[in-house]
């Protein structure tokens, strides 16, 4: 019973602090769309890198943390465009790890719009290190293996943006696997992960611009969460925004265009939930460079 008890604990815990395989807990969405839907891949009209890094709770033990990186650019042929994805994701005796590549092509709907469709092909590793569990009895062989396994992923997503306006849909993987072993995963569109997106540009003056904007996201063990988003654009030179999330937190952002190609930013997140008073929030930050060359297109870098 003891080792029952245990392992279900094990399942809770686990289950409630991940998303379903590549879906990592993103707060930097605002400077890197790409993150949540493939269909953002070339949007800033060059070759953007991005790499960030993430710790969920701090004043708790083992929380997760998770790294990730990113770059995407459109063709010399502008229609086509290309994106990379690498993550990893530690969560105590829990390792998730994966890669994905994106490929997409992007119609315009006037001078300045692009409609954009993207595929991003993937595989993901996850490995469980089960001699780091503390048993209730030392030298338990339940605990004694570690177990890995690797599945293949699949993501998709529609996009339409201008200078000021941005919508998008995308799923993050049709693949669905069992929570603890991912080789059964199956093409499961009815268990996947669907996210939207959506926001616009007010340009209140030469200095000063206000960017509102969603995202949601939802499957069947999570249901409905969404962040909602206030950032203010000052001489495009800082970045300064506030959000609200379903699941009770509370976010606060701060980034820098340190140079037109390098911005560099800075999130918190405070629970005022079941956590408060055990969390001391959660802390993200993120690094992005944009390598421009010259592509036909007269449709500016908008984020």
């Amino acid at each position: 019973m003891k080792r029952l008890a245990l392992i279900l604990l094990l399942v809770v815990c686990t289950t409630a602090t991940t998303m379903a395989q590549n879906d990592l807990i993103v707060s930097q969405y605002i400077h890197n769309r790409f993150a949540i839907n493939p269909a953002f891949a070339g949007s800033r009209e060059g070759l953007t890198l991005f790499g960030s890094f993430r710790k969920q709770w701090t004043g708790i033990e083992k929380t997760p943390m998770s790294e990730l990186f990113t770059m995407h650019m459109p063709l010399k042929k502008e229609n086509i465009v290309l994106g990379l994805s690498v993550y990893n994701q530690n969560i105590h005796q829990s390792m998730n790890a994966g890669v994905m590549a994106t490929v997409g092509y992007r119609t315009r709907l006037g001078e300045r719009t692009w409609l954009s469709f993207a595929l991003q092909p993937g595989a993901s590793m996850r490995s469980t290190n089960w001699a780091k569990v503390n048993t209730i009895e030392p030298g338990d062989n339940v605990f004694l293996e570690n177990e890995s396994s690797i599945s293949p992923l699949l993501g998709f997503g529609v996009s339409i943006y201008n200078r000021d306006l941005f919508v998008g849909a995308s799923v993050s993987s049709f693949m669905v696997s069992d929570d603890f072993d991912q080789r059964d995963a199956k093409f499961d569109p009815a268990n996947a992960t669907y996210i939207a997106t959506a926001g616009y540009m007010f340009r209140l003056g030469e200095e000063f611009k206000l960017q509102p904007s969603v995202m949601a996201s939802y499957n069947k063990k999570n249901e409905v969460t969404a962040d909602a988003t206030l950032t203010a654009i000052f001489n495009d030179f800082i970045w300064a925004d506030i959000a609200y999330r379903t699941t009770d937190e509370a976010i606060a952002g701060l980034a820098v265009q340190a140079t037109p190609q390098l911005r560099i930013a800075y999130s918190y997140e405070f629970n005022f939930g079941d956590l408060n008073g055990y969390s001391t929030g959660s802390h993200e930050i993120s690094i992005q460079y944009d390598l421009v060359y010259k592509v036909k297109t007269v449709g500016p870098r908008f984020f």
